[in-house]
This record gives structure tokens, sequence and C-alpha cells, in this order.
């Protein structure tokens, strides 16, 4: 790791226990409303957020309902909410309690995708998965047969949600059977040419600055086989947590050029990123069009945009 990365990483890191992430976040969602690249030609649009760590604090619930709040302050319509994984920060039922308050009373996002993370999972795995399935199958109204993994079809587009199967303290353990879920899913969704998104909490190996940025940050012992498996078929988009990597350089990796396979890490909520623009409370909107696919940084907890470098990506599909 070099004497840069060490000192940015570890300098957010010990900013994380500052008092002022207790601070609310007031909203500019009226003055910085969501604006789309061509709303009539819009098919399909989605919030992605990550590592919510969520405590057992107001502050935190508060800041979390901003994300609901900009979402119909600022206009956007959204038709979906990503939450790539780390939902709570300990797995305490009473931290689950808080961010669900949120979600279960809210219209902003018609549907909800969820997986967990490592800090759902390490300490108590069985049953962080089967109250957050059950969370899953409420607001999709589908059986994932007690699964950690699922598949949902929005307006004809595919998103697959993959999740580890096991306990482990920062890796993921994805079994055969998930791996062939997702060979089968891809086929299915991209038969008409459309784009297919996945997420996943934990990120490919030697993507997004790993293992510098991270040593223990990638998927584990599956991530070559589910990454060949994804390169296999066009149009693509894998969207991560885990990283806490701010937008930088590294937030947009391209894993296979010629069929058009991309990997977004989104920026943490709840505390300050690590590198780039290491605003907390970021994350990406996506919209989906005939032609192209579009992520646009926002500052969720706040209601602003983002000026910056890495701050919007335009893909064209093929």
């Amino acid at each position: 790791m070099s004497a840069k990365i060490f000192i940015l990483k570890y300098v957010a890191q010990l900013k994380a226990l500052n008092p002022k992430y207790d601070k609310v976040f007031e909203l500019q969602s009226e003055k910085n409303p969501v604006v789309y690249q061509n709303r009539d030609e819009l098919r399909l649009s989605f919030a992605a957020v990550a590592d919510t760590h969520l405590p057992n604090r107001e502050s935190a619930s508060l800041n979390l309902n901003n994300l609901v709040l900009d979402a119909e302050k600022s206009g956007a319509g959204y038709d979906a909410l990503l939450m790539a994984g780390d939902i709570a920060d300990w797995g305490f039922h009473s931290e689950y309690k808080r961010f669900f308050d949120v979600l279960d009373n809210q219209t902003a996002f018609p549907h909800i995708f969820i997986t967990m993370g490592n800090h759902d999972v390490r300490l108590f795995f069985r049953r962080s998965m089967k109250y957050l399935t059950e969370k899953v199958n409420q607001y999709l109204g589908i059986d994932t047969k007690g699964k950690s993994y699922y598949s949902y079809d929005i307006k004809g587009y595919t998103f697959i949600v993959l999740c580890t199967e096991k306990k482990l303290l920062e890796k993921a353990s994805l079994t055969k059977e998930q791996i062939a879920f997702l060979d089968s899913e891809l086929a299915r969704g991209t038969k008409d040419g459309k784009p297919v998104f996945i997420m996943c909490h934990q990120a490919f190996k030697n993507t997004h600055g790993l293992p510098e940025v991270w040593k223990t940050g990638d998927m584990g012992n599956e991530s070559d086989e589910v990454r060949a498996v994804m390169e296999k078929y066009k149009n693509v988009f894998f969207l991560n947590g885990h990283l806490h990597g701010g937008i930088f350089e590294k937030t947009l990796e391209v894993l296979n050029k010629e069929n058009n396979v991309y990997s977004l890490s989104v920026p943490g909520y709840r505390k300050e990123n690590n590198f780039g623009i290491n605003d907390c409370g970021t994350g990406y909107y996506g919209e989906v069009y005939d032609d192209r696919v579009v992520f646009t940084a926002r500052k969720f907890i706040s209601g602003e945009y983002i000026e910056g470098d890495y701050t919007k990506f335009e893909i064209k599909l093929i």
C-alpha cells in the first residue's frame, strides 16, 4: 500500500469516530431537483446507495430518511432503490428496526432491492438473513424461498442481487447454485439486448484499486468465477459497496470492453469516504435509455449535486 493511500484511508477511518456524524443534514432538494438527460425517452431510473451502517441513533435515522425525502422533493420519480449492503453497523435488531422504520413508511421508491454486507452477517448471519429476506419478499412481492439471492424485473429490465450464503468477516461465499442462478438470469435478462443490473456488497478482485486500497475488500474465492459468468453477456452493470471509496478515478471499472460489462463502486452513505470526493451521504442514480445508461452522483443526504471528476458516467449500449 502506498504511503498516500495508507494516510488517506486511516485518516478517513479516524474521522468516522468524530461526533459530527451525529449531525442531521438539511435538505436542499427543492433548490436542486433531479435532472434527467431526457425524461421523455427515459425507460427506467433508480437510486443506488451502500453502507448505511445504521447505529441505534436518531440522527442516523433522520439522515437516512433524507434519502427518501430527497427522492420526493426533488421530483426524481425513481422506479427503485438499490441498497448494496452493510445496512447495520453490528447487525443488532434495534439497528434494523431504525432502518426499516424509514423504508416501511415511504412511497418514494416503489421497489427496493437489498443485499447483506459483512457487517450484517459477521455476528448474526442466520437471524439477519431471515429478517432481511422477509423484507425483500415484502417489498418486491416475491418469495426468495429463504435464499439470500434473487432477481426481479422492472419495466422489462432485470435486476439480480447476489449475497453471501455463509458468515464471513469481510468477504462473501457464493455456492455453485447461486452462480448457476446468475448465469441463467443473465441469459434471460439480456436475450432482447437490454442491460442487466447486478448488485453485491463486495467488489471483484483487482477492481476499484483493490487490493491496494483494502487488502480484504474483494468478494473472495468465487470472485473470478462470478466475473467470468458476467463477462459472457453484453451490457451488464455490476454495483458494489463495501469499499467506502468515495468518488475518484477508480469508481467505475471496465470489466469487459468487448461485451460492455462495467462495475460501479457505490460510495458509503453514513461515514466520510476514503478517497476523492469523500462526502458522506453520497451515491449514484441511474438513468436507462434504449441506447445508453447514465450514472450521476448525488449527495442524497442533503439533496444536492456534486461537482467534479467522476461524478457522471454515460455508457453507450451495444
